[in-house]
């Protein structure tokens, strides 16, 4: 019983000092600590990484996770933007509806609107949701109003010209972010991994050489975790 209590807690120990920070940025700052300590303790040698090589990848790891961060957050504003120009869109749709009413009469208007770039919803007729599609209905719109010489209208075609240019140029900034952030998400993922394994084999290194004292060290190569 005593030797499993003791292996419990030698289990738990191990564990506490161990432990890196789960955040990214804790873990950048706590791998440049180690990094710079490394750099100046030509002692410590890994046969798969050198010193230099690891203040490399900690100094990209920093770079990539600031680079996620300030790209990914311009996404909301993009987002936000693409839901005020569809609230747009929706509202100024029944003008359209009213147009079309008017030229070709409520009993008829109704087969007018699929060349409108309009899709039924419910009992209803909306522009279609999803964003490729809605920006196909809107070049749609576009050649419908000049069709049926709706040109000089307030809702007419100079103004669904500008909301498809608009729509489109979001769209497009949309996919191009989310693009960006999957190449950024992945590349520093890959080197988190890279960075976590060097960490976790200092760990292993420093206790070994410090068994009776390797708490005290390891808080002077960064390992702190009372910090994170």
């Amino acid at each position: 019983m005593e030797n499993s209590k003791t292996e419990q807690n030698e289990n738990v120990n191990h564990k506490k000092t161990a432990v890196l920070p789960t955040t990214e940025i804790d873990l950048g700052t706590v791998a440049s600590s180690a990094s710079k300590k490394w750099l100046d303790s030509p002692w410590l040698t890994l046969l798969w990484m050198k010193a230099p090589d690891f203040a490399t990848k900690v100094a990209l790891f920093e770079t990539t996770v600031d680079s996620r961060r300030v790209t990914g957050s311009t996404r909301p504003q993009i987002t936000k933007s693409l839901r005020l120009l569809n609230r747009e869109i929706e509202d100024s749709l029944t003008y359209v509806k009213n147009y079309i009413i008017e030229k070709h009469k409520k009993e008829t208007a109704k087969s007018y609107f699929p060349s409108f770039g309009m899709v039924v919803k419910g009992k209803g007729y909306i522009l279609p949701r999803d964003q490729n599609s809605r920006s196909k209905a809107l070049k749609m719109m576009i050649e419908a109003c000049v069709e049926n010489d709706f040109k000089s209208k307030e809702y007419g075609t100079g103004y669904w010209e500008d909301v498809k240019d608009r729509f489109d140029s979001l769209l497009e900034l949309a996919s191009s972010t989310d693009g960006t952030v999957s190449l950024k998400v992945g590349d520093k993922n890959i080197l988190k991994k890279e960075v976590k394994k060097v960490l976790n084999a200092l760990i292993g290194v420093i206790k070994s050489n410090y068994p009776d004292t390797y708490k005290h060290e390891l808080r002077s190569w960064g390992f702190q975790k009372e910090k994170y």
